[in-house]
């Protein structure tokens, strides 16, 4: 009799074990091989196939789509943050690496220690299109995931949005192509609004400067947009200093040595105008005889500045050396016979 009531026992403990570990087939017919809590909930108490699809369609999946998109939120607002640094950072380096120095009691010139607008206008630009490719990647992710949450099959969508890229890969290349260009260009501070650059056939001041393009303006007004693509070389002319070269033609009755020291006087004469004094980085250097040529002799002068400064500066030292030369007689041309008119660069 014992025995028996053990076997019974035994096959109820059994079955109620087979029963929890089997789930209803039915269950997985409604709410799928892994039902959710509240779809399983509802069949439980229910057995009824539409108030159980129901509450997964209507309340668990939402639900599920409330945290992912929370959880994309937070992840975004904390990797634009950490880009924005970086990037900064990135950007601004030796201004950063300066002030650490100047901190430990490091000397450094003022003018590497300021953090200006240019840098900052890039440093903003920059992180602008880091933070926006950050929050692409982040939320098309989370719709990916979303999608997956309602069983919508991604195998056709991830086929055409493949083939819809490729065809906008090959038609949008010249623009991506500009993009990356001008990302670069940016990242390594190559220019900036204001600088006299060279880029080929465009040459003068950096108007604007986008990710795609470069606007120059020529010395005669002509704006060049040249697209960031294209450009093989940046050559920046005001790139922490500027320096100009003034050319002075002696003809060859004139004395070297009267007319050196005639341009030696003419410098010292124009380094005591305030508006040159103020944009010279060191006092103009005479490098002497240049060139001879059918012209007379060559002698140089070069003449170093704040950045953008040059020209104006070249035209004072200009008018200085030349009336030092006229001031000591120094022949600038061959002499004229009479009646004839002067040489056009007399």
């Amino acid at each position: 009799m014992t025995a028996s009531l053990g076997a019974v026992s035994w096959a109820v403990v059994s079955e109620a074990v087979v029963s929890a570990v089997e789930p209803d087939p039915d269950l997985l017919i409604v709410c799928g091989e892994q039902p959710s809590w509240f779809c399983e909930g509802a069949w439980n108490a229910t057995h009824n196939r539409m108030l159980a699809r129901a509450a997964d369609w209507f309340v668990t999946r939402p639900l599920l789509t409330a945290v992912v998109l929370l959880v994309a939120w937070l992840l975004n607002r904390y990797l634009r943050r950490v880009v924005t640094v970086f990037v900064t950072r990135l950007t601004t380096g030796r201004q950063l690496a300066n002030e650490a120095l100047q901190k430990i009691g490091v000397d450094r010139p003022a003018e590497t220690m300021r953090i200006n607008a240019r840098d900052r206008g890039r440093a903003e630009t920059l992180a602008a299109v880091s933070r926006a490719s950050v929050s692409w990647f982040v939320w098309s992710m989370a719709v990916l995931v979303v999608l997956g949450i309602f069983n919508i099959d991604l195998a056709p969508l991830l086929a055409g949005a493949g083939i819809a890229g490729i065809a906008l890969g090959f038609g949008a290349q010249t623009l991506v192509r500009d993009c990356i260009s001008g990302f670069f260009i940016l990242l390594e501070d190559q220019c900036g609004v204001g600088d006299e650059v060279d880029l080929g056939e465009a040459v003068g001041t950096v108007e604007s400067l986008t990710l795609r393009m470069t606007s120059v303006r020529g010395v005669d007004g002509t704006l060049w947009n040249v697209p960031n693509g294209v450009i093989q070389r940046v050559g920046n002319r005001t790139r922490s200093w500027s320096q100009g070269v003034v050319d002075i033609t002696i003809w060859f009755d004139g004395d070297i040595d009267d007319a050196l020291a005639a341009v030696h006087e003419g410098i010292a004469v124009a380094i005591e105008v305030p508006e040159l004094a103020e944009v010279l980085l060191q006092p103009p250097t005479v490098l002497g005889v240049e060139r001879l040529d059918a012209s007379g002799t060559v002698l140089r002068v070069t003449v170093r500045t704040k950045p953008g400064k040059q020209w104006a500066a070249m035209r004072e030292v200009r008018l200085a050396i030349r009336r030092s030369l006229v001031e000591h007689d120094i022949p600038l041309h061959p002499p004229v016979a009479p009646g004839r008119p002067l040489p056009p660069n007399a």
